[in-house]
C-alpha cells in the first residue's frame, strides 16, 4: 500500500495478438474485391485497442505485443508477380502498400502508441520474415509513429516465453545465422526456408481459385473433401505441388534444400497447416526453470494446456476466418482471440516486496454492438 504523498503504482498490463495476415487491403484502389486479403477486421481491432487505451487502462501500463504474422509480406506481389526474390526494397515497397491499405488499423495503433504508459513490440514470424530488415521496422514505426521494440525470434520477460513458433518447425524456420543469401547477386534476398518458398510461389496461385484452401482445418479431411467434390481442381494443385517441389530440388539449391529427394520428403511429412506445439512448449518449459507460461502463435489453434502445477501453454489463435470440418465444431468460426497478461499489485510495488506471477489469460474480443457489416460470399 502506498504511503500518503507517494505516488500509486501504475497497473500494468501485456495484451498479445497473432496471425492477423495483414496484405493490401480489403478492396483495390477502383473498388473491387481484394480476394488474397486475409485481415477485414479493422474497424474491430481499431475497437479492441481504443478499449485498451481508455477506461481504467488510460492510466495503467499497458503494452501490446504483436506476435508474428502480423503482416502477410510472403504473399504480397512485386508489380503482379509473386516471387521468393524477396528484397529489402521489395519488403519496404510491400509495407507501404499495407499501411495505405489498412489506414483504420495503423490510425489505432497510432493513437494507442500516443497514449502515456502504452507501448508496442513486435515479434517477427515467418508470414513477414521481410521485417528482419531495418527498412521495413522504420516504415513500420513511422506508420505508428512510435518506436517499435522488434525481437527476431522470442520475447522473454517475467518469466514468459512469447515466440511466433515458425522455429520449432523444419519447413518454416527461418535460418538465423544466415537470414539473407548475397552470394552472386546485386542486393540480398530473404533467405527463405521450404515453407516460405511454397507460401510465396505456389499459394497466392491456389488461393486465387479457392481462396479458403489455407483456412480449412483439419487438413486431411480437406484433401478427402477435395477428391469427392473438386477433383479437377485438387488434381491441377497436387501437380502444381509437384512441379514446384523439383523445382526447389534442381534450381533453388541456395534455399536450405542441399540434401536432396531424401530430406525434401522429410520436410513433407512435417508440413502441416495446424501443427501441434504442445510438446514444443512443454520442452521449453522444462528447460528453463525460470520460464512458467508460454505463449505461442502460428498454429491458428486456440489453446491451454498445463504441463504441471505453476507451468502453462497457451495458443493464443488467429483473427482470420477458419472453416472447420470437425463435425463437433462445423462450419466457418472467426474469434478474435488474444492472451492478457495482467500483473498483480504486488508486482507493482517496490523492490524487496512480496511478489506473484502475473496472470495469463485467453480471451475473445466480442466488440462493440454494429447496426451493419460488409458481408462477402
Amino acid at each position: 500500500m502506498a504511503e500518503p504523498g507517494q505516488a500509486i503504482p501504475r497497473a500494468r498490463y501485456r495484451i498479445v495478438v497473432s496471425d492477423f495476415h495483414l496484405g493490401k487491403g480489403r478492396y483495390f484502389r477502383d473498388g473491387t474485391q481484394n480476394i488474397l486479403e486475409d485481415f477485414i477486421y479493422d474497424r474491430e481491432f481499431a475497437e479492441f485497442v481504443s478499449y485498451y487505451r481508455s477506461g481504467s487502462y488510460a492510466e495503467a501500463e499497458v503494452e501490446l505485443v504483436l506476435n508474428g504474422d502480423i503482416l502477410n509480406l510472403l504473399q504480397m506481389d512485386t508489380l503482379g508477380v509473386h516471387t521468393h526474390l524477396i528484397t529489402e526494397r521489395s519488403v519496404i515497397r510491400a509495407v507501404e502498400r499495407i499501411v495505405a491499405g489498412h489506414p483504420e488499423f495503423f490510425q489505432a495503433l497510432r493513437r494507442f502508441a500516443a497514449t502515456p504508459g502504452h507501448t508496442i513490440c513486435y515479434v517477427v514470424g515467418n508470414h513477414d520474415a521481410g521485417m528482419l530488415w531495418p527498412g521495413p521496422r522504420r516504415v513500420f514505426s513511422d506508420a505508428v509513429g512510435a518506436e517499435i521494440a522488434f525481437h527476431d525470434v522470442s520475447y522473454r520477460v517475467d518469466g514468459i516465453h512469447i515466440e511466433h513458433g515458425q522455429q520449432w518447425e523444419r519447413f518454416a524456420r527461418i535460418d538465423m545465422r544466415r537470414p539473407f543469401i548475397t552470394r552472386a547477386l546485386p542486393e540480398p534476398v530473404l533467405n527463405l526456408p521450404w515453407g516460405s518458398l511454397f507460401v510465396a510461389i505456389v499459394m497466392p496461385k491456389l488461393k486465387q481459385e479457392r481462396p479458403h484452401v489455407d483456412k480449412v482445418r483439419p487438413f486431411s479431411a480437406f484433401r478427402r473433401w477435395v477428391l469427392l467434390h473438386d477433383f479437377w481442381w485438387g488434381l491441377k494443385a497436387v501437380l502444381r505441388s509437384a512441379r514446384f517441389v523439383f523445382d526447389t530440388l534442381l534450381f533453388k539449391t541456395r534455399y536450405q534444400i542441399r540434401q536432396g529427394v531424401r530430406a525434401t520428403l522429410g520436410l513433407l511429412k512435417e508440413i502441416t497447416l495446424y501443427p501441434d506445439f504442445d510438446r514444443v512448449a512443454f520442452r521449453i518449459l522444462e528447460e528453463n526453470e525460470d520460464v512458467h507460461t508460454v505463449v505461442f502463435g502460428h498454429t491458428h489453434i486456440l489453446r491451454y494446456r498445463q504441463w504441471r502445477e505453476g507451468k502453462e501453454y497457451f495458443n493464443i489463435g488467429t483473427w482470420n476466418e477458419t472453416t472447420n470440418l470437425f463435425l463437433d465444431d462445423y462450419g466457418k468460426q472467426v474469434r478474435l482471440t488474444y492472451a492478457c497478461i495482467e500483473y498483480p499489485a504486488a508486482l507493482q510495488e517496490p523492490e524487496g516486496a512480496a511478489t506473484r506471477r502475473p496472470k495469463v489469460r485467453l480471451k475473445q474480443w466480442n466488440g462493440a454492438w454494429k447496426p451493419e457489416i460488409d458481408v462477402l460470399a
